[in-house]
């Protein structure tokens, strides 16, 4: 059975942070391909002002071109509304019944998944790959947030053995914003091109 891992995201933009969580979890868990799904709609950005999603894909195209395996897949276009994972890992399932399916997280995204939207319904789909950084002070250990899952919905989880690059998007639009070169290192050379050509982020 094909291996696919799912990394979800906004990518507003796509960044080197990105990039090696995808890298890490090919590398470790023997993975066929790693398909870069950019959510049309996502739920949790509603009322913010997110990039036009060609643009995002385009991003995320020029991102991935260089590494075997990595393919960005328009497949929540299909669907009208939010982008919910919940329904997409369900249709792909049913349109891929020669595939096992698996979802990458970082840890920041791991503590917050039993507030997603039906996380019972992902997790009967897909186990999850998750970046093994934990977080010292307010929340659980990554174990206990794992059997927390585990106990709650039954999932399965793995973790990569590597270090979660720092990176957030939002750092990096707003280093854009104020004018920082700084900005270009953290993404891509291509990505970084496209941005400036495009205007976007305050360019």
């Amino acid at each position: 059975m094909k291996q696919i891992a799912i990394l979800g995201g906004t990518f507003d933009p796509i960044h080197n942070g990105h990039l090696k969580l995808a890298e890490n979890a090919y590398a470790q868990f023997s993975l066929d391909e790693v398909w870069f799904m950019p959510a049309p709609n996502p739920p949790h950005k509603t009322g913010r002002r997110i990039t036009d999603y060609r643009d995002r894909f385009a991003m995320v195209e020029l991102a991935i071109k260089p590494y075997t395996g990595f393919v960005c897949s328009d497949y929540e276009t299909r669907r009208e509304g939010k982008s919910y994972t919940s329904e997409t890992v369900a249709e792909l399932a049913a349109d891929y019944p020669d595939c096992q399916f698996h979802f990458v997280l970082g840890a920041d995204s791991f503590y917050e998944f039993q507030n997603w939207h039906e996380p019972g319904t992902i997790l009967k789909y897909v186990s999850l790959i998750v970046a093994d950084r934990d977080y010292a002070k307010n929340h659980a250990s990554l174990g206990e947030q794992a059997d927390f899952l585990k106990e709650q919905f039954g999932a399965r989880v793995q973790f990569i053995h590597a270090p979660e690059v720092d990176i957030s998007s939002e750092y990096i639009r707003s280093l854009y914003a104020a004018g920082k070169k700084k900005a270009a290192r953290l993404t891509p050379p291509a990505v970084a091109e496209y941005i400036a050509a495009h205007h976007l982020y305050g360019q």
